[in-house]
């Protein structure tokens, strides 16, 4: 039998164990104690979840799937099967137009990259391990199954099994040792007969239209990298040892446990929206301040569509993401020591290249947070918490909220939520909260003591050339925390009902990171290329 429980409001049997190749993906995606638990299918979570109706697909690659069926299986021509690709989702749902720009973009790079690949043609149901026994394991098992996502083929003589994984980038998301080994296992040893002689697994990058090969070998070797590096991945991922370990993050939003989780906190009201009709989403302050901007936005970036990385990572923008790395590095290093204003000429970090101007600045900036280095007022480490991930449910809203502070300290007892923001600007806003979002946040946190016990405190710390402003926000001033409740509101709501994310065209649209997808973007739109 496992080793391992369930947690209180979760139970069922273990009988069957399913798995697919993508829950052994990097550690930073995935929450261990839910992929232990989904992989029991018996178990449930005990709390009824009421199923809610969404307006939009949120499967961004759904409709690339659907159309290349329609291509490969159907002799569909190209346009058609994009057309009925985007219309032919779940009753009810609709696809987007952001998504729909994405799946023309990798359906013609898909066919453009593997149109003189005529070793192998499509194979129409995805491969599947099973194993089954008359009598249970060790575990408690009596069926195995191990699925495998993505665009299927063999050889005509049926030698050669070929799976095409997809990701969105060729530098994106690197595929793990685990995955490679037991998508290999897949393709050897999947039904039906007969068994291949040789496996191969390349990754298809849908912006890019770059193809990749991750194994390439006998079934024998492929069984062998299984042996290895697979068989001990699957063995950790079902046993969980040292039992189960809960990382609550963005994935909570549609995880069927989250309402029985333990480690998941439950902060009804904290949003000041009492509305639960909709789909569990996650919220942040990020995503906050990207509707506000443009709703189709917002929805584009959730769906990880591609960003145009000269937008995103422009010269003042990596400039900033450098200090605060600089910052984070050294109230992390292992000592509470504040910073000085010495600050070396070589300080940017490994992973940014800035210009000259930029790294003058950055230092200038960096010597001005000296000032108020805020492990001044720190005792030890234990008072220190550098860019924590705060995660919670607020059950009235049904929404999970993620939030980083760019660094929690304790003072006297209490914490403190220090924000740090670089501007070469002379402005002041008069309204702090509608501008940070994750202001409002942290006073509504420390007023209802979500933060810890003690009175405590939201900081904003702007570096500019002239100087640094230090602005303190107490929550146990009534007007500061109405300011922050009716802000917080006027943030949440609007995007907590919409269900369409239509674009709002503006002179924002230049520097928009995802208007190479958007139809309605000023000064263009997405093509085919």
């Amino acid at each position: 039998m496992t080793g391992w429980q369930p947690p209180d409001g979760v139970s069922g049997d273990y009988s069957a164990i399913k798995v697919s190749v993508g829950m052994l993906g990097p550690s930073r995606f995935r929450c261990p104690a839910r992929d232990a638990m989904a992989s029991r299918q018996g178990l449930r979570a005990e709390t009824l979840v009421r199923r809610k109706p969404e307006y939009l697909e949120n499967f961004a690659n759904g409709p690339f799937m659907r159309a290349m069926d329609l291509i490969e299986f159907h002799r569909r021509p190209v346009d058609w099967a994009l057309r009925t690709a985007c219309a032919s989702t779940v009753p009810g749902r609709v696809v987007h137009a952001s998504v729909e720009q994405w799946a023309a973009h990798g359906v013609f790079g898909y066919l453009q990259a593997f149109a003189d690949d005529s070793e192998v043609v499509p194979v129409r149901e995805n491969w599947r391990y099973l194993r089954e026994w008359s009598v249970p394991d060790q575990r408690g098992a009596k069926r195995y199954a191990i699925s495998v996502w993505g665009r299927c083929y063999n050889s005509e003589d049926h030698r050669l099994r070929e799976l095409r994984l997809l990701t969105n980038r060729a530098n994106g998301r690197t595929r793990t040792e685990a995955e490679v080994a037991v998508a290999a296992l897949v393709l050897a040893s999947a039904l039906p007969q007969p068994l291949p002689e040789r496996v191969r697994i390349r990754q298809f990058a849908l912006l890019d239209g770059t193809t990749t090969t991750l194994f390439d070998g006998s079934r024998r070797a492929a069984l062998d990298l299984y042996d290895v590096a697979g068989r001990p991945a699957l063995a950790g991922l079902v046993d969980a040892p040292g039992g189960l370990d809960y990382r609550p993050g963005a994935a909570c939003a549609d995880c069927p446990f989250a309402a029985v989780c333990p480690a998941l906190p439950r902060y009804a009201g904290v949003l000041g929206v009492q509305d639960d009709r909709r789909p569990r989403r996650a919220w942040s302050p990020t995503t906050s301040r990207s509707y506000r901007r443009c709703p189709a936005q917002e929805f584009s970036r959730r769906q990880r569509l591609p960003l145009d990385q000269s937008k995103e990572r422009g010269e003042s923008a990596e400039r900033g993401r450098a200090v605060h790395r600089y910052l984070e590095n050294l109230h992390g290093a292992g000592t509470a020591s504040p910073c000085d204003s010495k600050v070396s000429d070589n300080w940017v970090p490994g992973e940014f290249d800035l210009p000259d101007r930029e790294r003058e600045l950055g230092a200038e900036l960096l010597r001005h947070h000296a000032e108020v280095c805020p492990l001044k007022l720190a005792a030890s480490l234990a008072d220190v918490r550098v860019e924590p991930d705060i995660v919670f449910h607020d059950t009235d809203a049904d929404t999970v909220v993620l939030a980083k502070p760019d660094l929690l300290y304790r003072d006297r007892g209490a914490w403190v939520w220090r924000e740090v923001k670089t501007s070469t600007s002379t402005a002041r806003p008069s309204r702090w909260f509608d501008y940070y979002p994750q202001l409002a946040l942290a006073v509504v946190l420390a007023a209802r003591g979500d933060l810890g016990p003690g009175r405590g405190r939201v900081e904003l710390e702007v570096l500019r050339p002239s100087g640094v402003d230090l602005v303190v926000f107490d929550p146990d001033t009534p007007r500061v925390l109405a300011e922050a409740e009716s802000s917080l509101r006027e943030h949440f709501r609007p995007w907590h009902l919409d269900d369409r994310f239509a674009p709002k065209p503006g002179d924002h649209c230049r520097n928009c990171e995802v208007s190479r997808w958007c139809t309605a973007a000023v000064g263009g739109r997405a093509g085919n290329d």
